[in-house]
């Protein structure tokens, strides 16, 4: 008897310190809320659909390199120090996609074209130089196809990094592509961010390094407002990559399709080994097939990167980017 009295007042124990916890938590998510919100944007803003949407756009003249984030609370911040590098002799535009970081979340669905009309409208509004080039990494590579298809005559030229495939069925296993297609544990996250357990999870998404200090500051800090959209842009991303599967060209408009190869980069989360070389390879058939959008396009292969290119080889992108403009400006 005296054990299970024990055992009863240890549990009442466990969790009234599990009720302060989530106390605690909750005030420490709102005062850190309240301090984001006095963070001043490092961009511009310009009202789109009834609702502002925050863009970076440095340097002058055309074309316009626009850059368009993966599925990632980060938003322009990913390409933050790759457009700091960039010259000014040209212009160059990053932005957050609605609900994410500064932008506002507005009625629009998420869908593919819906994004792309956005982000149309942003370049409009900002008075952003045509023609564009297209950069696009992961999630933010198959948006390009949306664009491409409803606005070809403003596109000069597109640069996809490690670029999601939409098709990914036709070349994963059915246990594979469950396993690639289950996305992050919404109810988790949300239940996480509303107790300021989020923002602790995502404390270091960037590299532990001098130059991403800023991202390092400003996406925890703002992730109480990315978290909702992200998980939103998930729950659409079925019926998107259905969408983007049936846009299969994007006529002669020149084309580089940077490819992360570096053979250990499934090593965290893939065990086991059959299961592993089976997605290495399915990745490079995928990433070849990105080629065939387009009459004149090329591959270049980074054996030493992981998905996120523009963390582990950002100097590469921005060769790239550089050859790009180099190309559609005849120079």
């Amino acid at each position: 008897m005296k054990i299970l009295k024990w055992i009863k007042r240890l549990g009442m124990l466990l969790f009234l310190i599990f009720v302060l916890l989530l106390i605690t938590g909750f005030v420490f998510e709102k005062i850190s809320r309240a301090k984001a919100e006095q963070m001043k944007a490092d961009g511009q803003f310009a009202e789109v659909d009834q609702h502002r949407m925050h863009y970076l756009k440095e340097g002058t003249g055309g074309p316009t390199v626009v850059f368009e984030t993966a599925f990632d609370p980060a938003g322009h911040l990913q390409w933050y120090h790759i457009q700091k590098n960039l010259p000014k002799t040209y212009t160059t535009f990053s932005y957050d996609r609605s609900g994410i970081l500064w932008s506002e979340r507005g009625k629009n669905p998420k869908s593919g074209d819906k994004i792309a009309e956005e982000l149309h409208a942003l370049l409009e509004k900002s008075n952003a130089p045509k023609p564009y080039i297209l950069v696009g990494h992961s999630f933010g590579g198959m948006l390009t196809r949306f664009f491409v298809k409803k606005y070809p005559q403003d596109v000069a030229g597109v640069i996809l990094v490690d670029s999601q495939y939409p098709a990914d069925d036709q070349y994963l296993s059915p246990e594979l592509y469950k396993m690639v297609n289950q996305g992050l544990p919404g109810g988790f996250l949300k239940f996480a961010n509303t107790f300021g357990a989020a923002r602790l999870m995502f404390k270091n998404m960037f590299p532990a390094e001098p130059q991403y200090k800023y991202q390092n500051t400003i996406m925890p800090a703002l992730l109480y407002k990315s978290a909702d959209a992200t998980l939103e842009e998930q729950d659409h991303m079925k019926s998107m990559k259905k969408e983007a599967a049936a846009i299969n060209s994007f006529g002669s408009v020149p084309l580089y399709v940077l490819t992360a190869g570096d053979k250990t980069r499934y090593d965290n989360f893939i065990k086991d080994e059959k299961t592993k070389t089976e997605m290495l390879g399915a990745w490079a058939k995928m990433q070849k097939d990105l080629l065939n959008l387009s009459t004149d396009s090329k591959q270049i292969v980074l054996p030493t990167s992981g998905h996120y290119i523009n963390q582990d080889q950002p100097k590469i992108i921005e060769d790239a980017v550089n050859q790009m403009v180099e190309k559609v400006s005849g120079k």
